[in-house]
């Protein structure tokens, strides 16, 4: 499970979190489970208590680490690997699954179908560095190579390559975020088996929109039925 970019920065380790707030991912993880499934989350560089810096490719080389590490867990099925991400962890995840063969399937949610170039890369890293994901004073070294980096990344370019696994495109039809059009844009470009849902009502925030999980939970137990035994 691939978590976007954070809406605000990094809570105080410990912090008492604000009564009736959206589930978090250790409880989307447990959902998943209580499903059958076995759900791997963890935080991507420069998000929650994960060291680095933000930048594109890293994020893929993080997801890139994750798919081999699961691929060496005894109690894994190295053939049942799927991965489901959410706007920037849904570009990433595309990114990945078209360079990683060993992914079976994979459920991306509001994911951008650009991400590059930036014409303002210092505007962009400053952002960022006010967000919390970008924390060393000295990062990037190269301002240009960084912004270089979501072009490479741009899910439009990869989405192709995923074929002949099975995909599945989520985008709510109320996001202010990442365009609705964008999921068009990636469903063109996809290659068969193909699916898209636009989702009626729902915004960008995965954590914010129980559709979207119920949705790829029901899509990949149609692709992963239980185990006999």
């Amino acid at each position: 499970m691939c978590h976007g970019m954070p809406a605000g920065p990094r809570q105080t380790p410990g912090a008492a979190a604000p009564a009736g707030r959206d589930p978090d991912y250790p409880a989307l993880a447990e959902m998943c489970a209580w499903e059958g499934f076995a759900t791997l989350i963890f935080n991507f560089r420069g998000t929650g208590e994960s060291g680095g810096n933000f930048h594109p490719l890293g994020w893929a080389q993080d997801l890139d680490a994750v798919v081999s590490w699961l691929l060496e867990r005894p109690e894994v099925d190295g053939s049942r690997i799927a991965l489901l991400g959410s706007s920037m962890g849904a570009a990433v995840a595309i990114y990945v699954a078209a360079h990683r063969k060993e992914v079976a399937a994979l459920v991306a949610f509001a994911s951008p179908a650009v991400t590059g170039p930036r014409p303002r890369p210092a505007e962009a890293v400053e952002r960022l560095r006010a967000l919390g994901v970008i924390r060393d004073p000295d990062f990037p070294p190269s301002l240009e190579t960084w912004a270089e980096e979501s072009q490479r990344l741009s899910p439009v370019e990869w989405v192709g390559k995923v074929a002949s696994r099975p995909l599945l495109l989520l985008h709510g039809d109320a996001d202010d975020v990442v365009s609705p059009e964008s999921v068009y844009t990636l469903f063109e470009r996809a290659g068969d088996p193909k699916e898209l849902r636009l989702l009626p009502g729902v915004g960008h925030r995965f954590r914010h929109e129980g559709a979207v999980i119920s949705a790829a939970l029901e899509w990949l137990k149609g692709r992963f039925p239980p185990l006999a035994g």
